[in-house]
């Protein structure tokens, strides 16, 4: 009986004994932040802009408010010595797809009304064929500097590869001195987005970028931050499907779908289809150099017949500039104010395509409207001459 006992009572505490299942933490999986895309552009062609020269810069709005800068490395690259030439000499471009200056536009009139912004996009994923590398302490690529900004600071290839609400892919439509029509694709991280996270101040007036070869090219503030565009369809017949994009510092850059890695490049949209914008194009970019000193502006257009006279029909008038091979004529014929949109006197140089440069022919009585525009200083004022056919 005893035995009996004891078997039963084993049995009972085996039975009280009860299993737990544990179940594993859960993971918290992090998202990447990235910026945006602006295009809406077809075209492959691609505009290259090859280093030499100097051109100047532009300023008319109030800057945005400052912000302080990043922390930084300290360490300052080694800068070639520069070679500039004087204000009144163009850029030196080779013989057709490159050329020369940047317009901005008068306060008189917005370039054209209403374009639609581009659409955004997200960068590229951290496991992609472009993958954005962590911060490092690798070599530094750029310096920003100058009484403009509240400190230098320099910055790694990886660091602006981190600021990922900075990220954008661009599409710009390009035009240059000859002229020729193109488009490009750009990837890299917005201009003034950097510019206000290298603490630009609202004293800044010019900016300047320098190539490592000693290149360089200065526009005004609002040539950098004012409204510029790319349009979709833009040949020597017109353009059209203007959108809204930002300048760009790119690391990535090539012809529509077929970018390649580079050094890092500036590149700017345009105030209006004639503009020149592929001399802004610096590659091998490592210096911006922010300015509060005043660029000044462009001397107004001049004619070869004294304003109010009376011609003859047939007459032909010259509209003339001391810098036309580095600035661009726009003008009107109805006395209306002219824009970026209007009509422009001299759509080449006079060492690309010199014919392109042709005379208004009076057939009638005509009221001109007219200011010049280029790369590096405030657009001139709008001059008004009027003229009674007979």
């Amino acid at each position: 009986m005893a035995l009996a006992l004891l078997l039963s009572l084993g049995a009972s505490c085996a039975s009280g004994i009860t299993k737990t299942d544990l179940q594993p933490p859960e993971e918290t999986v992090g998202s990447a932040v990235g910026g945006g895309v602006e295009n809406g552009i077809t075209s492959p062609d691609i505009a290259s802009q090859q280093n030499g020269g100097e051109q100047t810069a532009e300023t008319s709005e109030t800057p945005p408010s400052q912000t302080p800068p990043l922390p930084t490395t300290t360490v300052s690259p080694t800068m070639p010595e520069a070679h500039s030439p004087s204000e009144t000499s163009p850029i030196t471009t080779e013989p057709s797809p490159s050329a020369t200056g940047e317009p901005t536009a008068p306060a008189t009139s917005a370039p054209i009304a209403e374009p639609t912004p581009s659409p955004s996009d997200q960068p590229p994923t951290p496991d992609g064929p472009n993958a954005t590398p962590a911060p490092d302490d690798g070599p530094v690529v750029l310096t920003i500097n100058g009484d403009g900004v509240i400190a230098e600071t320099t910055w790694t290839l990886g660091q602006l590869h981190a600021m990922r609400e900075g990220y954008r892919e661009i599409i710009y439509s390009t035009t240059n001195n000859y002229p020729t029509f193109s488009h490009v694709e750009a990837h890299g991280i917005s201009l003034t987005y950097l510019l206000r996270h290298a603490g630009i101040t609202s004293s800044a007036a010019s900016i300047r970028f320098i190539s490592s070869d000693g290149y360089r090219a200065v526009l005004t503030y609002s040539q950098v931050f004012g409204t510029l565009y790319s349009y979709a369809s833009h040949n020597s017949s017109g353009s059209s499907g203007a959108s809204i994009v930002e300048p760009l510092l790119a690391w990535e850059y090539g012809g529509v779908g077929s970018t390649r890695l580079e050094n890092l490049r500036s590149l700017f949209g345009q105030s209006g289809p004639m503009e020149v914008n592929t001399a802004s194009f610096v590659s091998d970019l490592i210096l911006i150099e922010v300015s509060t000193v005043s660029p000044g502006s462009w001397a107004a257009p001049s004619v070869s017949i004294a304003d109010d006279s009376v011609v003859r029909v047939g007459t032909e008038l010259e509209l003339l500039h001391e810098n036309r091979d580095s600035i661009r004529i726009y003008y009107t014929l109805d006395g209306s104010e002219p824009d970026y949109s209007s009509l422009v006197y001299n759509r080449s140089t006079s060492y690309f395509q010199p014919h392109l440069i042709a005379p208004v022919v009076l057939t009638e009585s005509v009221t001109i409207k007219a200011f010049a525009a280029g790369l590096g200083r405030n657009p001139s004022p709008v001059v008004t001459f009027a003229y009674t056919v007979s």
